[in-house]
């Protein structure tokens, strides 16, 4: 049996492998964070977008399992909204920086203990260059559109 000796033939990598090789990895982040940062704002407004579409889900089905009605108040000026029920509220500003609700037209949503909803209500959120639209239907259905709800 031969003993092994630490030498010439062991494997690994060398410095300079390894120097070339991250060097490589900085070149190739210096090319995709500037591309990433750009479009971080359309991210994060798709992202407020289904925040507040989930929570609006939400809102209709605890008015159904409690079989109440149950209000989502918006308040365009801060950016928050809340529900009725509870003391359950979000703060889009610091959940997603940079996006804002534009507008809550014509009321604030308020679901029924059937599933129904008070009207057609339009949330519209900005990030001060794109738009994205929360829809509510009459029936109580919940969707997102890119301009308008049809």
């Amino acid at each position: 049996m031969k003993l092994r000796k630490h030498g010439q033939d062991d494997s690994g990598f060398t410095l300079l492998e390894v120097l070339v090789a991250i060097s490589i990895a900085v070149a190739l982040m210096a090319i995709a964070v500037p591309g990433f940062l750009s479009w971080l704002p359309t991210l994060r407004l798709s992202s407020a977008a289904r925040q507040v579409a989930t929570d609006l889900q939400v809102a209709r089905m605890k008015a159904i399992s409690q079989n109440n009605s149950n209000t989502v108040s918006f308040n365009t000026t801060d950016g928050t909204y809340s529900f009725s029920l509870g003391a359950e509220s979000r703060n889009l500003n610091e959940l997603y920086p940079g996006t804002s609700i534009v507008s809550v037209s014509p009321s604030n949503p308020v679901f029924y203990s059937r599933g129904t909803a008070n009207a057609g209500i339009t949330i519209t959120l900005s990030n001060g260059g794109a738009h994205k639209v929360v829809c509510v239907k009459p029936v109580g259905r919940v969707n997102i559109a890119d301009t308008t709800c049809v």
